[in-house]
């Protein structure tokens, strides 16, 4: 292998890390750190500049090192949006740029160097980038020009940079916050004093990605159907990550929300549903009709929502990541976990019966009482221990929660509570294994049950781009599709329709099984397609839906969320990237949008409505509409009289076909707004653009002051008329109504 021109750096900080590890002192560390940075600093040359023509985030225009960060500390951060070891070093740089602002001398740059094809895609970053909170400049080196140049050899790889753009330290992996505050502290207090830092502003620009037209999902991740579900009006249908949102949201069947849980603000927070945070939410999993367990992934933690109670609790997890190596083993929230991002309920009798107590001989009743209680203790031995498996994507694992005692593989019993890692050693691979615990996974991230038959788990391995397969009778590990023969090559990815090992996916982040149909289901989230398997030949075929409204073809943006009806007919998506949830008819192969969306309020005609007798007029070509209005009081009632300096309050409001309010988004009000405090009145509004509309519902409604001698009161009522909109009048229609109205309720008139 060719020497990199960082060799010299890497070996330098491979001395100061050793050194500092022998160090008692902070006065030590500093002082070693010091003579690293004038050691490295005065020998190593300046970096290659970005080329031009590059694309770049959050900036309104390209940066160049040179030109805007010689006098700075820079961090370049060497990334990929699918790694999730890149996921993790994003906490430590926002809390490096909360320590050290622009003007204080530190840049940040994130340098996205694609692993997977999709992930080159300038406007698949940009969602990256407002998905993961990134607020620094990030460039798209889509053809990794400056990686190959420095000689980076991983993601993610985070270079330093002192003045005039000089290469003094490089850390590779995550884990390094405490190594970024010491050198970067050390950069800038060492360059300040030889004034050699600038305050200088670089070309911010927060970025913004574009989202479907009415959408109020922010990239929903993970779904799914309530397997409880029984039909009633207020039972949750459909449960949502809205990732984007930190929050889940509840639907009916029709895509009406019923639940909200989580503010949308990201956190750590439990107690009532209205005020609970999430962080970046990700895989759910229903325990019952009431309880919805979420993997609550930035938060490295699994929470219970409980609909019963209106609250949310953390059941494990410590909310922070957990450190490298560690197995489990631990309780409830002892144990901490490292980004979990899909969950399923597994229910078995104790895996080895053999090591079950074993049954009483039956024996004559001597009585009931006797009789019924050796019935119970045959039905507590042979009830069923649930047990809930995570994939633990930041570990690169599996792991187990056994919400009941339970007797698992080779004789091992797990207590109630207990948390542990079930499958894969934590080395980033793909290698299948006979031994759950020598096998290895390569990020993790979608889980799906085959329970019918001998009971597996299906994975997708996102990072080996294939699906893997967990044996539950016996935690064999092996491939079912996708990848390559070599565990250790996790570049073998395509989009190629085969059998086993030869079909290639790229990046699959979510699968769902139907017993139904006996079919897996695959989101192939970089190839923005769905797959299904059969399962006994291992043969992929890519899904092609057409959309049910126009017949075009179905286009996915890295879907990443699946959840299949019981009765295998429809297949619920998560389309991330297009911020919607899309069901498929399988038999049909025909794709519609499920609307997820606040329940509209039905709208009821007011009280004391009074019809006008004639219709009124507008142009269908953007025509005005004039009308002059004015209340009088029935001659029967000379006591009652118009309250002296009183409001007398009017509004006038559109309503379109459906009943919608359309009053400002379809027309303009000239010289006045739709309503108004004083009597006579007049409105002029005209149509704001040409209509097929046939007609509108003018609803002009009064409260009125009025007194009856000593005593003030307040009248309502509203007039009702129907505008047609026509080509044939003129381009100015004027009305002129007058009401006369009778507080009692009786003979109220108009003309």
């Amino acid at each position: 292998m060719e020497s990199s021109p960082l060799d010299f750096v890497a070996q330098a900080c491979m001395d100061l890390t050793e050194n500092i590890g022998n160090t008692t002192t902070e006065p030590e560390r500093e002082f070693l750190i010091n003579e690293h940075i004038k050691k490295v600093w005065s020998i190593v040359p300046p970096v290659e500049d970005f080329k031009k023509n590059l694309e770049w985030v959050n900036v309104s225009e390209p940066i160049y090192l040179a030109q805007h960060c010689s006098e700075k500390v820079v961090v370049l951060d060497f990334w990929t949006y699918c790694c999730i070891n890149c996921y993790h070093v994003l906490p430590d740089l926002a809390h490096l740029e909360k320590l050290y602002k622009v003007e204080n001398g530190l840049v940040i740059i994130g340098v996205h160097c694609a692993k997977f094809l999709n992930e080159k895609s300038s406007n698949n970053i940009l969602a990256a980038v407002e998905r993961y909170g990134i607020h620094h400049p990030v460039v798209n080196d889509s053809e990794i020009v400056m990686w190959n140049a420095l000689g980076i050899r991983c993601w993610p790889t985070l270079l330093i940079l002192g003045p005039e753009n000089k290469p003094v330290f490089i850390l590779t992996g995550e884990g390094h916050r405490k190594e970024l505050e010491w050198y970067v502290g050390a950069l800038i207090k060492h360059f300040n004093s030889t004034n050699s830092i600038s305050s200088a502003p670089i070309p911010m620009a927060p970025s913004k990605h574009l989202k479907a037209k009415n959408s109020i999902l922010s990239y929903p991740s993970k779904i799914a159907l309530n397997p409880f579900y029984r039909g009633r009006a207020d039972e949750p249908y459909l449960a949502i990550s809205d990732t984007g949102h930190h929050r889940i949201l509840l639907t009916d069947c029709l895509g009406i929300i019923l639940r909200v849980i989580g503010d949308s603000e990201p956190g750590l927070k439990d107690g009532e549903l209205s005020v609970a945070r999430f962080n970046s939410p990700q895989g759910l999993c229903w325990l019952s009709s009431s309880v919805l367990l979420v993997c609550d992934t930035n938060n490295h933690a699994i929470r219970a929502i409980h609909l019963d109670e209106n609250s949310v609790e953390l059941l494990t997890g410590i909310g922070k990541q957990a450190e490298t190596g560690d197995q489990g083993g631990k309780c409830l929230g002892q144990q901490a976990l490292a980004s979990p991002w899909d969950i399923i309920l597994y229910t078995t009798p104790d895996m080895d019966m053999s090591v079950r107590p074993s049954m009483a001989l039956p024996t004559p009743a001597v009585d009931n009482k006797e009789n019924t209680g050796n019935e119970k203790d045959k039905e507590k031995k042979d009830e069923r221990r649930r047990v809930v498996l995570i994939a633990c994507a930041g570990s690169h694992q599996i792991w187990a929660l056994f919400l009941d005692n339970t007797i698992w593989w080779k004789y091992k019993t797990y207590t109630e509570g207990t948390c542990v890692r079930i499958a894969g050693t934590g080395a980033e691979a793909a290698r299948n294994s006979a031994y759950p615990h020598t096998a290895a996974f390569a990020q993790p991230s979608g889980l799906t049950l085959k329970n019918v038959g001998s009971p597996e788990v299906f994975i997708a391995d996102s990072e080996s781009s294939s699906i893997r397969r967990l044996a539950l009778a016996s935690g064999h590990v092996s491939t079912l599709c996708g990848g390559d023969r070599n565990p250790l090559n996790l570049f073998a990815y395509g989009d190629v329709d085969e059998i086993g090992v030869e079909a290639k996916l790229q990046h699959p982040l979510a699968v769902a099984y139907s017993e139904a149909n006996k079919t897996l289901y695959i989101a192939d989230t970089y190839n923005n397609k769905i797959k299904k398997v059969d399962i006994g030949p291992q043969k992929v075929t890519t899904i092609s839906p057409t959309m049910i409204e126009s017949s075009d073809p179905a286009i996915f943006n890295e879907p990443s969320g699946l959840s299949v009806s019981q009765d295998g007919k429809y297949l619920y998506i998560a389309d991330t990237n297009n911020h919607i949830i899309k069901i498929l008819n399988i038999a049909k192969n025909v794709c519609q949008e499920f609307r997820v969306r606040v329940a509209e309020v039905k709208f009821v005609e007011p009280e004391n409505l009074i019809l006008y007798k004639s219709d009124l007029f507008v142009n269908r070509k953007c025509g005005n509409l004039i009308i002059h209005f004015n209340v009088s009081l029935d001659n029967d009632i000379r006591k009652v009289k118009f309250t002296a300096g009183a409001k007398q309050n009017w509004r006038v409001c559109i309503r379109n076909e459906d009943n919608k309010d359309v009053t400002m988004e379809e027309f303009e009000f000239i010289g006045c707004t739709n309503m108004g405090s004083t009597l006579p009145g007049r409105v002029e509004m005209k149509l704001k653009s040409r209509t097929d509309n046939t007609h509108y519902r003018l609803y002009l409604s009064f409260v009125t002051s009025l007194c009856d001698g000593s005593l003030c009161f307040t009248h309502s009522f509203t007039i009702r008329s129907m505008v047609l909109v026509r080509d044939s009048v003129k381009m100015v229609e004027s009305y002129r109504i007058t009401c006369k109205v009778n507080p009692t309720g009786v003979n109220n008139t108009q003309s």
